[in-house]
């Protein structure tokens, strides 16, 4: 089924972007701006989005998923 497949891709892309974010949010971040602590807030700003992301993938993928 259609809905089936698409579950299975919004699942892996959550499980994608989760890690995504899960590693962001804890590795070292980049010196994108001047002090180390703008560059932490950056750093968990956009693991958070990721995470966030992920989290509405696998919302959407268990909506869509068939129950029969």
């Amino acid at each position: 089924m259609k809905s089936e497949q698409t579950a299975m891709y919004l699942i892996i892309g959550s499980i994608i972007f989760g890690l995504w974010g899960f590693i962001t949010l804890i590795g070292e971040p980049a010196q994108l701006l001047g002090g180390d602590a703008y560059n932490y807030m950056t750093a968990a700003g956009r693991g958070t989005g990721l995470v966030c992301i992920g989290i509405i993938f696998a919302i959407l993928a268990n909506t869509l998923n068939p129950k029969d």
